[in-house]
């Protein structure tokens, strides 16, 4: 999620999840991942596709459709 995260980044998130909306950050405990930090691209019902910052990198990742069941949070603030 470069530029705008770091590795290094502490992150505060919340797991209401009713909230959900395009371009939110995200927590999600993916299978072959473990967690990872992505951006909402679009949702459709219960299914989200995601995206990260970092325009250059192509991550495999951005090409599945995951459930909103894998969000563990809702991003609300960096340290």
């Amino acid at each position: 999620m470069s530029p705008n995260f770091k590795d290094q980044d502490i992150v505060l998130s919340i797991k209401y999840l009713k909230s959900l909306k395009n371009n939110d950050v995200v927590l999600l405990d993916l299978p072959n991942y473990g967690v990872v930090l992505k951006r909402i691209k679009s949702i459709n019902g219960d299914n989200l596709e995601l995206t990260g910052d970092n325009k250059k990198y192509n991550s495999p990742i951005y090409n599945n459709i995951y459930k909103k069941e894998n969000v563990i949070g809702k991003v609300i603030f960096r340290f």
